[in-house]
């Protein structure tokens, strides 16, 4: 068997937020683990979107501009859906609970730092912090898979830079219970206003909540702390009332609210190999998700992209560590990730 280790800074599981769009290849990605029937069972399904623009006789009125299908005829056997990060988390702990290995994350652990000796078993050099008892923690392995965001401490240990948009475009992210009369509010919807901004509207699963994504527009990195503080739950919920109209829109509880800021990144390379050593030795280091790529949120790619780089990446590793593979197999993951 091969023997893992999950570490995760947060004290336990995620329990709201974060993203929520399936793409209908993440979940044809979920049947290989027998996890399909239950995700679609449990989402909803994005069947349409729905366009929204400012009227063309009164401009301060939005009126419905286009639907079209979400999914194209014969793209996949699976549908797009929306599920919370959250949940969808759950399935997978779950899954390797119950899995042989009854692997569960070590929480409360931080990454501190790496390094790569030249030989050895296992070469990889592993510095962890115990948050709670601040104590450090060192673990040696034969691999390392850095899942730890858009500001990867992993990816700083190996050198790794990411290039793109230097700008951060900003978004008001508020999942809520809401009276409206608004038509389409159970339809996936874009909506733009003529000076108030733009929203992207995702019904949640279940038949009630819906999620608000809110354009705030395009910020200097430098004044992210003060961006962030100047935009409320308050603030935001009152901009997407205001591009609603002449529709009302009545929250009545919200479930969870965020302001992130996302610049369109990618990273030069996927793995610890710089581009004057590749072909001369092997990674042993990889980085997966955002601390590879960071994506705006209406593209809808940043969670749907994470999981597919470690789809590829571990049957390559699990191929590998049990012999049915040559170590070379692991070049691919970078040059197939990042192409």
């Amino acid at each position: 068997s091969i023997s893992t280790r999950l570490i995760e800074r947060r004290a336990g599981a995620l329990q709201v937020g974060q993203a929520d769009g399936i793409a209908c290849r993440t979940v044809e990605m979920f049947e290989a683990f027998g996890l399909s029937q239950k995700l679609v069972r449990e989402a909803y399904w994005v069947n349409e979107t729905v366009f929204w623009r400012p009227s063309p006789t009164d401009r301060g009125r939005i009126v419905r501009t286009g639907r079209v299908q979400d999914v194209e005829d014969g793209l996949s056997e699976m549908p797009h859906v929306i599920v919370n990060q959250a949940r969808l988390q759950q399935y997978l702990l779950d899954h390797m609970r119950m899995s042989p290995s009854r692997l569960v994350p070590d929480y409360g652990l931080a990454f501190v730092d790496l390094k790569v000796e030249k030989a050895g078993e296992h070469p990889v050099v592993v510095t962890l912090r115990d948050e709670a008892q601040g104590a450090d923690i060192t673990v040696r392995a034969k691999y390392v898979v850095g899942c730890d965001g858009a500001r990867s401490r992993v990816r700083e240990a190996i050198g790794a830079v990411p290039h793109g948009d230097f700008a951060n475009h900003a978004w008001g992210v508020v999942d809520m219970l809401a009276v409206t009369d608004f038509p389409d509010i159970r339809l996936k919807a874009a909506i733009q206003s003529a000076d108030e901004g733009n929203i992207l509207l995702i019904p949640r699963e279940g038949g009630y909540m819906v999620r608000l994504y809110v354009d705030l527009g395009e910020i200097d990195p430098n004044e992210r702390d003060a961006f962030r503080d100047k935009h409320t739950q308050e603030s935001v919920i009152a901009t997407a009332q205001r591009v609603l109209q002449p529709y009302t829109l009545d929250v009545k509880s919200v479930a969870w609210f965020a302001v992130y800021q996302v610049g369109q990144r990618v990273t030069d390379r996927f793995d610890d190999v710089p581009a004057d050593e590749v072909g001369a030795r092997l990674p042993r280091v990889f980085i997966a998700g955002d601390a590879c790529h960071t994506h705006s949120a209406k593209a809808g790619q940043g969670m749907n992209v994470s999981m597919q780089d470690t789809f590829n990446l571990g049957w390559k590793l699990a191929s590998v560590l049990e012999g049915r593979a040559r170590p070379e197999l692991l070049r691919t993951y970078s040059a197939e990730r990042h192409a």
